[in-house]
């Protein structure tokens, strides 16, 4: 028996795109159309079906570029007459978010068909940015686009002070956890560094095998540890072969509807995939009013949320993808859901944002998307992807399976309870102008494009207990020496002048 309002998705769809096309025809719009004909196809969803839908909503792109109204951009190449349309805001969650909200509007009957999708043509840009042929991809629709799902933008990540320290920089702060957890274990500079490029050789590997990577090739830990010609360190302990990979041309979409209509669309259940356990909160918004580093009470709450909701428990989790965009956000999400270090199963359906992609807010678009085909030929398995937005701040969880619902509680769910529960644990105080003793919490050393280092980041801890951001002395013997040995826990003075802060180790 089919029901009215349980919803289900339908339809998955991947492009990537390795080559870089005209921008006439290779836009990120031409890409999320492509994507959800794709979805629609393999789901046997006929062309006059599609056209019914009457929600529509797009990750935000990291830059629009001339694209006035995403969404109604996409709905007008795919004459969907009523479709109503919307933006999601920015953040590697929002994926999640947007499949949330399809999914609520249609157990709460104010939707019948819903399209998310999401794209980024950054490889196509860039290259015509080079050959000085870009001047923006010159496309616009006239329909109107509800508020954003979030209103979070681009900038919004971070305060003033971390802003000027660069702990507004992912590739810069990811890093510092990196160190931070580093510590937590006790592993030496060298054996963790293995640790990383193991960890990471798994998951390209798995991208190796996959059609829609961006790298379509496997590399061994040392590949990925080692600088090369081809793989240069970008901030300690980091080289580029562990940090995200964003100049790609990918799109990803799914379809959602309700048991019902997919029913009357003739929708073979075969295609059915359920949402039976969805949660998202975020950690304290600031990166320096974190409780503290190389952990994340959110992830904890969310995953441990998603998974009662579900009914199952973390062993009982067939397949994993865990969000990948540096090799700290993996371990620290395996370590918060009690996924032990030498665990046998894949923690990742599409390869990681290093090597299967890295689409701007889009990513999780393709993890579900992977993850819905991978259940869909293992039909009562179960499949677990988190999302991650800005500096491990924002974290989802969603638990997918063929096997049917017994009512839509997935999608009604009270999610806001699981930030409440984040909220309630402690917080430092961030002072932004620090005076005086202080210990390193967490840091990294930047390089510049010729692999030289350049630039030391601290987090730090003032006796008072409030947290500071600060650079070191530019001097390339103290940028070794925190490279070589541990820094974390290393007692020196701060100062600060015209907002700027600097720490001197003793």
């Amino acid at each position: 028996m089919v029901s009215e309002n349980i919803p289900v998705i339908i339809g998955a769809g991947q492009v990537t795109k390795r080559e870089a096309f005209p921008v006439q025809g290779g836009s990120p719009v031409d890409l999320m159309a492509e994507a959800v004909m794709v979805a629609a196809e393999e789901s046997g969803l006929t062309q006059q079906a599609l056209t019914k839908a009457d929600m529509i909503i797009t990750t935000s792109l990291f830059s629009d570029d001339g694209i006035i109204n995403p969404p109604g951009c996409v709905a007008d190449k795919l004459n969907l007459a009523d479709a109503r349309c919307m933006v999601s805001g920015f953040g590697g969650t929002t994926p999640h978010s947007m499949l949330h909200h399809a999914m609520k509007a249609i157990a709460e009957n104010r939707a019948s068909l819903v399209i998310i999708t999401g794209a980024e043509a950054q490889h196509t840009r860039q290259q015509a940015v080079r050959t000085k042929t870009f001047t923006g991809w010159g496309l616009s629709s006239q329909r109107s686009c509800l508020p954003p799902l979030s209103p979070v933008g681009p900038i919004d990540g971070a305060c003033e002070t971390e802003h000027i320290h660069d702990l507004s920089i992912p590739a810069y702060v990811y890093p510092m956890f990196e160190n931070a957890l580093r510590r937590r274990y006790g592993r030496t500079v060298a054996a963790h560094a293995q640790v990383m490029g193991e960890l990471m050789s798994r998951l390209s590997r798995v991208a190796a095998q996959n059609p829609h990577a961006w790298f379509q090739e496997s590399f061994t830990p040392e590949e990925i540890v080692t600088v090369s010609d081809t793989n240069r360190n970008t901030a300690f302990p980091y080289t580029k072969r562990m940090n995200a990979m964003l100049l790609v041309n990918q799109a990803a979409a799914l379809i959602v509807t309700s048991e019902k209509q997919a029913g009357k669309m003739g929708i073979d259940r075969s295609k059915w995939v359920y949402v039976h356990g969805y949660a998202e909160a975020h950690d304290h918004w600031h990166v320096l009013e974190r409780e503290a580093y190389g952990v994340s009470p959110a992830i904890d709450i969310v995953g441990r949320t998603a998974l009662v909701q579900a009914g199952v428990n973390i062993g009982e989790i067939d397949f994993f993808d865990l969000y990948s965009c540096f090799p700290v956000s993996v371990q620290v999400t395996r370590d918060m859901l009690g996924i032990s270090e030498n665990d046998s199963r894949s923690l990742t359906v599409t390869g990681g944002l290093p090597y299967f992609g890295g689409p701007g807010n889009n990513y999780v678009m393709h993890s579900m998307a992977g993850m819905v085909n991978v259940l869909r030929h293992h039909p009562g398995k179960t499949g677990l992807v988190t999302g991650n937005s800005f500096y491990m701040t924002k974290h989802s969880a969603a638990i997918c399976t063929t096997r049917p619902l017994a009512d839509s509680s997935a999608a009604t769910a009270d999610i806001s309870q699981c930030q409440k529960a984040v909220d309630q644990r402690p917080k430092h105080k961030i002072d932004p102008t620090p005076s005086g003793r202080a210990t390193v919490e967490a840091y990294t050393v930047v390089y510049d494009r010729n692999n030289s280092p350049n630039k030391g980041i601290v987090i730090g801890k003032k006796e008072d207990g409030k947290r500071f951001a600060a650079h070191t002395p530019p001097d390339p013997d103290l940028f070794s020496a925190m490279m070589r040995e541990d820094f974390c826990g290393v007692g020196g003075k701060v100062v600060s002048t015209d907002k700027v802060n600097t720490f001197t180790p003793d």
